[in-house]
């Protein structure tokens, strides 16, 4: 996934690549449906964000509509995309901050 909020990224290279080894051993955890992302979907990822700094999000956008989704999903939860497989994106938060 083009990351165009790189320049405010707080990760290392070396840093989102562990984190995205250790995103393919976890399922997703919140659903992005044909609504897209609004408030209620933010307020999943929030709630996942209290279990695990590590959260996979499964959208069923095209792949140009759920980067734009994924961008804004981190924008409303001060959370990072640190990557993306198909239609899965991966959120990171450290230790629920945000």
């Amino acid at each position: 996934m083009p990351n165009g909020e790189e320049e405010s990224s707080s990760l290392t290279g070396a840093e989102r690549g562990k984190l995205r080894s250790l995103a393919q051993t976890i399922d997703p955890k919140v659903f992005v449906g044909k609504a897209g992302v609004g408030p209620g979907i933010a307020k999943l990822l929030e709630q996942a964000f209290r279990n695990a700094d590590l959260v996979k999000v499964r959208f069923s956008a095209t792949r140009e509509e759920m980067d734009a989704q994924a961008r804004e999903l981190a924008r409303l939860t001060g959370s990072e995309v640190i990557g993306s497989v198909g239609r899965n994106a991966t959120f990171f938060r450290p230790g629920g901050a945000g």
